[in-house]
């Protein structure tokens, strides 16, 4: 008698997690995240294209070159487009639901190769756009000795840790030799979870890091509390990147404890999207001042704006608010005054504080090396 031959399971109904509420699977019209990651993606996309736009154009105008940090930029820009890119096909292939509504026939060789691909990817993109702030730093505080080497020691140990990164993607997630793609690679690459835990760790240090860098610099400028608050707005706009990257770091972990894991991958995935453009959208904001500062406003059209009705109004409640305020009171007439000492003679410690101007920083003092113009800025 023959034996009988085992009939292989029919993956097209057999989901990848159980609903935690014990409804069946819905695999006909399942919640979806693909709009969600379409819509984030093309919109980001747009925006820093834009913002990149603005920085290359104001640096080719005002410095005829690009630096360091332009082509770091551009590299991210790229790679963010590469990564959403592949995301969204898988998304598009089923990987946008839930576990419970996800039949376990989605994961194809295909699918796979492309989730392989993204870990190779993003590395990369994630160091360039940082690597894109630090470099920044190195530009324009080029002559503060301690932050110059801190910059530049934090894009040698990005690049040595993303590498790593790709190394061990490369060891989990890809056949060994004569080994082919199939079930046994993908749960092996599916056991590689604790690296996007360590990367999320990892990368909010790095954000954290490149915030407050520049600041005890910032606060050491002789320039009034207006230009400092507004140089501190500038730069503080990496606490957006920071609270990105816990955001990450917590899906990574839910990822890594298997809960609902593709639902939260896409997520991971949108937010990912979020952080790089948001990396360059920061790295542009001095750009985007010296474009205001430099170009815009030697403009006809700021000039019409500036003769505008609107603007009249403006500069005219501005004027009266301020005569207003220096008019003496009455009473104050009767109130005998002492005449204060004259302020003690303070001598400047940074000599000049045109960052947003024109992109540099000079200090002769404190043990820093004096820098002339802003195009000797990059070391």
């Amino acid at each position: 008698m023959a034996p009988q031959q085992m009939e292989m399971p029919d993956l097209t109904k057999i989901p990848l997690g159980v609903n935690p509420s014990g409804a069946p699977p819905n695999f006909e019209t399942p919640p979806t995240l693909v709009h969600s990651a379409l819509g984030t993606g093309v919109a980001l996309v747009i925006i820093g294209g834009i913002f990149l736009a603005f920085r290359l154009g104001t640096n080719l105008k005002l410095s005829k070159k690009l630096r360091l940090d332009d082509y770091l930029a551009v590299f991210a820009f790229a790679g963010g487009i590469a990564y959403w890119v592949l995301n969204l096909i898988n998304s598009n292939n089923g990987l946008a639901r839930h576990t419970w509504d996800l039949p376990m026939s989605t994961f194809t060789i295909p699918v796979m190769q492309r989730q392989t691909a993204i870990m190779f990817v993003i590395a990369p993109t994630l160091w360039a756009s940082k690597a894109a702030i630090l470099a920044l730093y190195i530009r324009i505080f080029g002559s503060v000795v301690w932050l110059r080497r801190t910059s530049w020691i934090g894009i040698v140990c990005m690049a040595i840790f993303y590498s790593l990164n790709i190394v061990a993607a490369g060891v989990y997630c890809l056949p060994k030799m004569g080994e082919m793609w199939g079930p046994g690679v993908f749960a092996r690459c599916a056991k590689s979870t604790w690296i996007h835990v360590v990367v999320g760790v990892f990368s909010c240090i790095a954000d954290l890091v490149i915030l407050v860098l520049p600041f005890p610099v910032l606060m050491r400028l002789r320039v009034s509390p207006i230009k400092k608050i507004t140089l501190g707005l500038v730069f503080g706009t990496g606490v957006i990147l920071v609270v990105m990257s816990v955001v990450s770091l917590w899906l990574r972990v839910l990822i890594f404890k298997e809960i609902d894991s593709t639902w939260n991958a896409t997520l991971l995935e949108i937010v990912t999207v979020i952080e790089l453009y948001g990396t360059i959208a920061v790295s542009c904001a001095p750009a985007m001042s010296a474009f205001w500062l430099n170009i815009f406003t030697k403009t006809t059209i700021w000039s019409r704006l500036k003769s505008s009705a609107v603007f009249s109004y403006i500069r005219s409640r501005t004027s009266s608010s301020r005569q207003t305020s220096q008019e003496k009171p009455s009473f104050v007439a009767t109130v005998p005054t002492t005449p204060l000492p004259p302020p003690a003679k303070v001598e400047p410690t940074f000599h000049s504080t045109e960052i947003l101007r024109d992109g540099s920083y000079d200090s002769e003092s404190d043990g820093m090396s004096k820098k002339s113009t802003s195009s000797q800025s990059m070391v």
